[in-house]
């Protein structure tokens, strides 16, 4: 019968319930059982219900059901999940089978049941059905990890990761082959690294998948990072910038010449920062060429460069023959070398502006990094116009986000009133039960003027660039992240996490 006391924000998705009833019933019947509750089985529907369907469905799975009215986009999501994992279950199901009923023809051909080219063997599918399920959980990478025993399949969603399917170790080779024929690498090479790339069909979309192998003690290592082509690149607009740093950054794309830096650790979101930087630059009409490693989203207008090493061609080699053609602006995917470091910014000191990334956990820390690849002083001074920190914090579920008054701890920790409202993550079925959903910015934009230059010039220690920055008043990662704390858009235990 229908509960009105149930809600689907309220429940999460129980994989054991799905197997109670066939796909085929799902299917017919347009019904999907979700999760327990007070000792009933839920079963989702999405219009009008018969008793007979109710009697039916009891006599299968002999369980009390409760019934809940779900709309066509929630009803479409959770039948799409339901489908790849079945096919998951029994692409491993028949992997087993195969195992265990052929295991001496396989011995002599093993090729037999898994040869990778055949489009319907059983590792065939379920590595399709693993790539779909990420794809539509909207991961950013998939990673497979050989064990002692078997093989740890995780996803990265909103940058946390999170485990999807334990497979057996015996199948590690067969899927390793797939993926290797899929990214055109050699399957003979088992001892070295190899990274390539290839497309993935998904409801009539494309997604490019880059891919990394890695040898362990245990086995070949598999990273496969998504990257959704069709999402377009976003604008400086929708970067979630405030109308201080917003300013802030309009001026750096503003000037004529100098060196821009975009920083902070892997995942911060340093290229789509850079992207969104080009594509305001692109609207001023100017000669723009990148140096990219990958390219990962083509910007129309825009002349960009692919780096192969194994053929010569690397960032320092690129930039050398960038600067005879004359661009107004040059980006360079990273730094990452003292050659590179040194013709960034002496492109910068004579009239072209240089957009970069560094890897470094602090604003201030850009400067010593650079230091440390025996930069010169003077070269820093004269080039370094700019420098934009930055990372990447969760947003809260707005279908299940809960507010609180601020505990006294907190309050210290944000330094505001006692009585502060703030909203604390809860978890539903919209967000899988983490309690966030999708990710946003928070930066730190320095702009370096002639006092952080005679700091530079004196080798100054970082205490002193950082009371510089509190003088001037430019908005730190923490205060940036204060402010989507009080927007309710974040939490207070995301920022800590996320800046340690």
């Amino acid at each position: 019968m229908m509960d009105e006391n149930l809600n689907i924000n309220n429940l999460s998705l129980d994989n054991e319930c799905t197997k109670l009833l066939s796909i085929s019933f799902i299917n017919k019947y347009q019904v999907i059982p979700y999760a327990y509750f007070n000792g009933s089985l839920v079963v989702l529907i999405k219009n009008n219900f018969s008793y007979f369907l109710i009697n039916k469905i009891k006599s299968i799975v002999e369980l009390n059901i409760s019934l809940l009215l779900v709309n066509d986009s929630e009803w479409s999501n959770i039948h799409q999940l339901i489908n790849f994992s079945n096919k998951k279950i029994n692409a491993i199901q028949n992997y087993q089978l195969n195992n265990e009923d052929n295991n001496d023809l396989l011995k002599e051909n093993r090729n037999m049941f898994y040869n990778v080219e055949i489009e319907n063997s059983p590792i065939v599918k379920l590595v399709d059905s693993i790539i779909a399920e990420a794809i539509t959980l909207k991961s950013s990478d998939i990673h497979f990890e050989p064990m002692e025993k078997d093989i740890r399949v995780r996803i990265r969603v909103d940058g946390k990761l999170i485990e999807k399917t334990i497979l057996p170790i015996e199948s590690l080779n067969e899927i390793v082959s797939r993926i290797k024929v899929l990214a055109s690498l050699d399957i003979t090479k088992k001892l070295i690294p190899q990274d390539g790339k290839f497309t993935f069909t998904l409801n009539n979309l494309e997604y490019d998948i880059r891919t990394s192998i890695l040898p362990t003690i245990y086995g070949e290592r598999i990273a496969l990072r998504i990257l959704d082509v069709h999402k377009g690149i976003l604008s400086l607009e929708e970067l979630g910038l405030n109308d201080i740093t917003y300013n802030q950054v309009l001026k750096l794309l503003h000037s004529n010449s100098g060196l821009i830096l975009v920083v902070g650790p892997t995942g911060a979101g340093k290229s789509t920062t850079l992207q969104a930087f080009l594509s305001k630059n692109v609207l001023r009409g100017e000669n723009i060429i990148t140096v990219e490693d990958p390219v990962e989203y083509t910007i129309p207008t825009i002349s960009q460069v692919q780096i192969n090493e194994d053929a010569g061609l690397d960032f320092a080699t690129c930039l050398k023959t960038i600067l005879r053609h004359d661009p107004n602006i040059i980006m360079i995917g990273e730094i990452r070398d003292l050659e590179t470091a040194q013709i960034a910014c002496r492109a910068s000191i004579t009239g072209h502006l240089v957009y970069s990334t560094l890897h470094t956990n602090t604003s201030v820390g850009v400067i010593n990094r650079l230091k440390d690849m025996s930069v010169e002083n003077y070269l820093l001074v004269d080039a370094l116009k700019g420098i934009v920190s930055q990372r990447l914090v969760r947003c809260l579920c707005p279908n299940c986000k809960q507010k609180q008054i601020i505990s006294s701890f907190d309050a210290k920790f944000l330094d505001v009133d006692s009585d502060t409202i703030v909203y604390h993550a809860v978890g539903c079925g919209l967000c899988n039960m983490t309690g966030y959903l999708g990710r946003r910015g928070i930066y730190e934009i320095i702009i370096i003027d002639d006092e952080f230059k005679k700091l530079i010039s004196e080798n100054a220690v970082v205490a002193k660039y950082e009371k510089l920055i509190v003088k001037k008043k430019f908005q730190t990662l923490f205060e940036s992240g204060k402010e989507l704390i009080l927007k309710g858009i974040t939490s207070i235990e995301e920022l800590r996490s996320v800046l340690n």
